[in-house]
């Protein structure tokens, strides 16, 4: 449950068409602020970071594996977001949002994809480091 309240700072009128703001279908970054003895959840949009997404794209991973595509103290994801020059954001729920220019948006998504294939194995970070130097010499 998203409340206006929690959506928006903005003044709203009543009446107003809200699918102005928010539509079916629409990605929000959002914080889990409480969660009910019936499971229902609350969420807020308010603070750092917390928004509407807008294009890009958006892909699964497992859920389990997020920890590994962001890394130590989001080591592994700044790595990738340099390489590829996209914003990218890893939810907690394995939905991950990636913008930038098409193909580098596809070599993040390749990046990713390795990761979560590999999870298991040591010395992740400098065979994903050796993927995105060779893929980014091919593209040049």
């Amino acid at each position: 449950m998203l409340s206006l309240k929690e959506a928006t700072s903005r003044f709203i009128a009543r009446g107003a068409d809200l699918t102005q703001f928010f539509d079916i279908g629409d990605y929000i970054v959002c914080k889990i602020i409480n969660v009910t003895s019936q499971k229902l959840v609350d969420v807020t949009m308010k603070g750092p970071g917390l928004r509407k997404l807008k294009g890009g794209r958006i892909i699964e991973a497992d859920s389990n594996k997020i920890p590994r595509i962001v890394g130590k103290q989001g080591s592994m994801i700044s790595m990738i977001k340099e390489a590829t020059k996209c914003d990218i954001i890893a939810g907690q729920n394995g939905i991950i949002w990636i913008d930038g220019a098409p193909e580098n948006e596809l070599l993040a998504i390749m990046c990713i994809r390795k990761i979560e294939e590999e999870s298991h194995l040591s010395g992740l970070t400098d065979k994903i480091k050796a993927f995105l130097e060779e893929n980014a010499n091919q593209k040049n």
